[in-house]
């Protein structure tokens, strides 16, 4: 895209903007090639300034929401993040347009060309410096300009769009997403994707309780959301885990900093012959400080400071990642309801294995069953049934259980669990995760069963 104009070495001694000044600072706002600083012409009417940068706000999309709604928004951030508001180029973004909003212009430019000093691959705040000088000076961006850049233009407010809508929600103010019913104590945390609304949500395990610590701003890829097949430019809905880290210096200039690769496909993704690899959590290249909300092919990218924040904080080969379009937030006491209910679903199969009732054993697995050595529900039974016959006494000790309801599928949930296996002629431990689904009449049950996931 045609590059604004980076501002130089601050300089203090620079004049101040002011409405009606006879000196006026200009850099960096957009010029073509050539250009030069446009002289004052005289006072601008305040009415015309307004008429013209209130048009901008409508192209955003309503994003000068009024004062009291980002004061909210930072309180409730303040809130979820126990009392600290993450300091980032997002937030004073935000800060700049809750400015303009109020009709303070001057301060909202300064502090824009502030951030842009700090900051001059930051497109989006490259963008709105330009509108609003353009907007103030009480002229208009060339047409022809605008055409040629009307894609990379759209896709920067669809941007900005995304920003602010997150912060001025208060919809996760004192609850937790339902996707996370349970972490057991091998996880210290987890990512959460929101890829709907372009955010990654990091949560901390606080008895087995998620704890929202930050979340940031995400790129997913240009097909959208659901990968299917390899090249379909999607990225996946489901649960992964980070499987490595690649340093910078191993990656191209387009991964950033860095990049997180996770498990895809995972089990469940190869029942379903879903296809394509490769899908990771990556930084930007270092010459944008984000992109655009769908521009990756199918990875999940981040501005490389909130990347580098990630990563000091997940644990390699253990962080689950979970993505997923849309979260429903809801109180603490409905995710322990469902938890409860879940627990106890798991301990009745427990419970029927362990006291060699085959019967009831087996009823608890769905009659689209697969198991990871490829039985079918038929043979599966057929395998149970002939070792059982020769227990004499089974224990089965579950620990560590932690329970995700899996996003893109009907009623589904990834329960995970250590399993002591003992019986009169037979011990095991094992790392199991099952595939819980629940069926029309309610009863859930087991459609996949693997020790690799």
């Amino acid at each position: 895209m045609a590059r604004f104009r980076s501002i130089s070495p601050r300089n203090t001694n620079r004049p101040a903007i002011a409405t009606g000044s006879t000196s006026r600072w200009c850099s960096p706002a957009p010029r073509r090639a050539g250009a030069s600083c446009a002289k004052p012409r005289g006072r601008t009417s305040v009415m015309s300034v307004r008429q013209a940068i209130h048009s901008f706000l409508l192209i955003a999309c309503y994003l000068m929401l009024a004062a009291s709604a980002f004061a909210a928004g930072t309180e409730t951030q303040a809130a979820r993040s126990g009392g600290k508001v993450h300091s980032s180029a997002e937030a004073q973004l935000l800060a700049v347009l809750n400015l303009a909003q109020k009709g303070d212009y001057d301060s909202a430019i300064n502090d824009l060309s502030d951030l842009i000093e700090a900051r001059p691959n930051f497109r989006l705040a490259q963008l709105v410096y330009g509108e609003l000088m353009v907007a103030r000076t009480g002229r208009s961006i060339d047409p022809a300009i605008s055409e040629k850049m009307r894609d990379q233009r759209d896709a920067l407010l669809d941007e900005a769009k995304s920003r602010w809508a997150h912060r001025v929600s208060a919809a996760t103010d004192g609850k937790v997403p339902d996707v996370i019913l349970q972490l057991s104590p091998e996880y210290d945390n987890v990512v959460v994707v929101d890829l709907s609304n372009n955010r990654l949500y990091l949560f901390d395990n606080e008895q087995g309780v998620p704890r929202l610590v930050s979340d940031f701003y995400t790129t997913i890829g240009r097909g959208g959301a659901g990968k299917q097949v390899e090249g379909d430019m999607r990225t996946p809905i489901g649960i992964y885990h980070i499987t490595r880290y690649i340093d910078d210096n191993k990656l191209p200039e387009l991964y950033g900093v860095g990049a997180l690769p996770v498990n895809y496909p995972n089990a469940l993704d190869r029942l379903h012959g879903r296809t394509g690899y490769g899908i990771w959590l990556h930084g930007v290249p270092r010459t944008t400080y984000s992109r655009t909300p769908r521009a990756s092919e199918g990875c999940v990218v981040i501005a490389n400071d909130d990347f580098e924040s990630i990563r000091e904080q997940v644990t390699i080969g253990k962080t689950p990642v979970i993505m997923t379009t849309g979260l429903n937030w809801v109180s603490a006491a409905e995710v322990e309801q469902q938890r409860t209910a879940m627990l106890s679903t798991i301990e009745s199969w427990r419970h029927s294995w362990q006291a060699i009732d085959t019967k009831s054993y087996l009823a608890y697995y769905a009659p689209s069953f697969v198991s990871d050595k490829g039985l079918d529900k038929k043979d599966f039974a057929i395998e149970k049934k002939r070792i059982n016959a020769t227990k004499t006494k089974i224990e089965v000790d579950l620990s560590d259980i932690t329970i995700m309801r899996y996003p893109g599928e009907d009623r589904m949930m990834k329960v995970m669990f250590n399993q002591a296996y003992t019986s009169n002629n037979y011990h095991a431990e094992d790392r199991k995760v099952q595939y819980w689904q629940q069926s029309d009449d309610g009863d859930w049950q087991i459609v996949l069963e693997t020790e690799q996931d």
